[in-house]
C-alpha cells in the first residue's frame, strides 16, 4: 500500500488561526495515543487529498514518535474548494480491519477485442478485511478470462492478496463482457426506413 509523509504538527492554536496561517485544523486519534490537535500545511495536505485513494497512510512523526494513520473524514468548502478538516485514524497494526479497496483492470479480454462486445462493471470496489500492513492499494481484476460474450468474473474467480480476506459474497459479480446494444439513433433511423419501404410496396400492390 502507498503511503505518504506529511508534517503533521502539534495544533495549540485555534481551528481558524490554523486557518489563517494557512494550516489546516486537524484530530489525531487511535490506538496507543491520545486524542490530539494537529495541523498540517494546507498545500502539502491537498497534494495528498487529490490522490483519491480512500486508504492512503500518512507517514509522520510526532512528539518523537513516528507514527502510520489513515487520512479519515477530510472536509472540503465547496465554494473556495480549500480544505477545512481533517482526521487521522491510527490502527492497531494487528487488528483486522474491513476496507473498500478500488479494482483495478488489466489484461485484454478476446471477447471485447475479437467479438465487438462491451465491458460491463459491476463494482468499482471490493471489501475486504485485512491488517494495516496487508492493505492493497488495489484489487487487480484481469480481463483476459472474458473469452466469449456474456463470460462473467465473480469474486470467486479471484485470487485474494496475501493476508487479505473477500467478505462480500463470493457469487458477486465483478466484470461481464456483454454484446454490444441495439438501438439509438442509427438503429432508429433504419426502422424508420424499413417501416417506409413497407409503406411504399403496399401503396403500390
Amino acid at each position: 500500500m502507498k503511503s505518504i509523509k506529511l508534517n503533521i504538527q502539534d495544533r495549540k492554536i485555534s481551528a481558524a488561526d490554523s486557518r489563517a496561517q494557512d494550516m489546516v485544523p486537524g484530530v489525531l486519534y487511535g490506538f496507543g495515543i491520545e486524542n490530539a490537535s494537529v495541523m498540517v500545511q494546507h498545500e502539502a495536505l491537498r497534494k495528498a487529498f487529490n490522490l483519491l485513494n480512500a486508504n492512503l497512510q500518512v507517514e509522520f512523526e510526532l512528539a518523537g514518535k513516528s507514527l502510520v494513520a489513515l487520512l479519515r473524514d477530510v472536509k472540503v468548502d465547496h465554494i473556495s474548494g480549500r480544505i477545512i478538516h481533517f482526521d487521522l485514524f491510527v490502527p492497531n497494526p494487528e487488528s483486522v480491519m474491513k476496507f473498500n479497496v478500488p479494482v483495478q483492470l488489466s489484461g485484454q479480454s478476446l471477447a471485447i477485442k475479437n467479438l465487438g462486445g462491451v465491458l460491463e462493471q459491476y463494482k468499482e470496489s471490493l471489501l475486504i478485511e485485512s491488517v494495516i500492513a496487508n492493505l492493497p492499494e488495489f484489487i487487480d481484476v484481469d480481463l483476459s478470462p472474458l473469452v466469449e460474450l456474456g463470460s462473467i468474473i465473480k469474486i470467486k474467480d479471484l485470487t485474494a492478496p496475501e493476508g487479505v480476506t473477500f467478505i462480500e459474497s463470493p457469487s458477486s459479480s465483478i466484470i461481464a463482457s456483454k454484446a454490444p446494444k441495439r438501438g439509438g439513433k442509427k438503429q432508429a433511423a433504419s426502422d424508420e426506413s424499413a417501416a417506409s419501404a413497407e409503406s411504399t410496396e403496399e401503396a403500390a400492390e
